[in-house]
């Protein structure tokens, strides 16, 4: 395993150093989801898709606009890798419009190379009046490749045209593996054998040349949380395999997206060899982040950011703090919805007809939810909180632990009152737990289910964010 230290880059910053190569230097910036601003976006229709978003969608123009600004006045730094899911539904408008952003990036000095991703042809795109949902044109995905041409396929050493995968210099010493997981557009998301090929072949050339070479792919190459082993549309659908095969073929490093969320995470071949996936947040959901990324000869150094201000109607708010209402409504509607409208709560879950059996429970278990504290989750299950959290709800409590896993650097770590209650009602419901376990069939993620739901609402490294690695 890759021994991780804190972010400190004042010694590697250093001018009068000679003892290695011209440093790399990049922004990543990934999930963007431009929704065109010619489009309608508002409505009960719009608010009924946008409700169930992490994303903001209305907003996507201000948002890039204030974070693309933030790149253009870094004058160090020229190049930007995009991994993917440049629009919203695959709206041909939306991809003029984001180009066109892109444009202006490059007469600012900026060397951008993207792979385009799922969301980036034809989904059933709409825009929203009122009630409706009206269709508009979308972009057919044999055309992405020419149309983001000038974005890295043009200058391109080597291509994998099937797949739209390439290979580009970025400057003398470094090499960038750009890689198109689309699959088969269906259910498989993940490299096909002679793509990898490919991908193996292009890293051996690259460490023949004595070049540094590195990947971005749209999907995580690693489950980047315990509960990310379970979701199928958390990782490449064959991640361990092509983790093994990276790793051991000398590449060392991959920047992904999709799942909106901050991370690293580290996976070791059975030969010993390690690869690290820096999956990124999307720049228009909680918490909006986007990286800046040094390599030396040495290290990789990694400073994240998050988009300060935008502009935009916020009520009041904060960017963060309208970001993360944002995503706290898209919890608390299902949340509330147990409660109080089960209709749309079985809609979200498998449809009606299925659930109705379900509707008595899950109506108890709202009601419950709505003013159930710690504290008094503790008495029923004959555990003490720590007096700090004890008037918490319930249900503020598993929202916030919800989405500390996407914002990353989770904070409940061993030793802090909310790890500590947990754990103790973790212990309280061991008859069923282990039941559930002995059910697990194998599957190691569900073998001990204490160590599946502490390690995801605490993390001890804290790096999600900022970090130094050695290359």
């Amino acid at each position: 395993m890759n021994d991780i230290t804190d972010y400190d880059m004042a010694d590697f910053l250093n001018p009068d150093r000679s003892d290695f190569m011209k440093p790399l230097r990049f922004f990543l910036v990934t999930d963007l989801h431009y929704f065109d601003t010619s489009f309608k976006a508002s409505g009960s229709a719009y608010e009924r898709r946008s409700r169930t978003d992490q994303k903001c969608i209305a907003e996507t123009g201000a948002i890039i606009d204030a974070g693309f600004s933030r790149l253009a006045d870094d004058k160090e730094t020229e190049i930007i890798l995009i991994p993917g899911d440049l629009v919203y539904r695959g709206e041909y408008q939306s991809h003029v419009g984001l180009r066109e952003k892109l444009y202006k990036l490059r007469e600012n000095g900026k060397r951008i190379f993207l792979i385009t991703a799922r969301h980036d042809y034809s989904e059933n795109p709409v825009e929203f009046d009122g009630e409706n949902e009206i269709p508009v044109k979308g972009m057919p995905r044999e055309e992405l490749r020419d149309f983001y041409r000038e974005f890295g396929f043009d200058g391109a050493i080597s291509e994998h045209k099937e797949s739209m995968s390439y290979v580009a210099r970025l400057q003398p010493g470094f090499r960038l593996l750009a890689l198109n997981c689309d699959g088969d557009c269906k259910d498989f998301k993940g490299l096909w054998d002679d793509q990898m090929e490919w991908a193996l072949e292009e890293i051996k050339k690259a460490h023949d040349a004595g070049d540094y070479i590195f990947a971005m792919t749209h999907y995580p190459l690693l489950p980047f949380s315990p509960f990310a082993n379970l979701l199928g549309d958390a990782k490449l659908t064959d991640w361990e395999k092509r983790a093994d095969e990276f790793a051991d073929a000398g590449l060392s490093l991959i920047f992904t997206g999709h799942m909106h969320a901050q991370s690293l995470t580290q996976h070791t071949s059975p030969q010993g060899n390690t690869v690290t996936d820096i999956q990124t947040g999307s720049l228009v959901g909680c918490p909006c982040a986007y990286r800046k990324v040094t390599i030396d000869d040495k290290n990789v150094y990694v400073k994240s950011f998050t988009i300060e201000d935008f502009d935009w109607d916020k009520g009041c708010r904060t960017a963060q703090e309208y970001f993360r209402w944002r995503f706290d409504r898209m919890i608390t509607d299902i949340l509330d919805a147990m409660a109080n409208d089960f209709a749309f709560f079985t809609r979200l879950f498998g449809g009606p007809e299925k659930n109705k059996k379900l509707k008595i429970p899950v109506t108890i278990a709202g009601k419950i939810l709505q003013k159930l504290t710690l504290n008094g989750l503790g008495r029923l299950l004959c555990f003490k909180v720590d007096r700090s959290i004890e008037n918490i709800l319930v249900k503020d409590a598993a929202l916030e632990i919800v989405r500390n896993v996407f914002v990353g650097d989770e904070p409940y770590v061993k030793g802090t009152p909310m790890y500590d209650a947990v754990s103790k009602l973790l212990k309280r419901l061991h008859p069923v737990t282990h039941i559930i376990e002995k059910k697990s069939d194998g599957n190691s993620v569900l073998s001990d289910l204490d160590d599946f739901v502490l390690s995801s609402i605490g993390d001890e490294a804290q790096m999600d964010y900022n970090c130094t690695i050695p290359r």
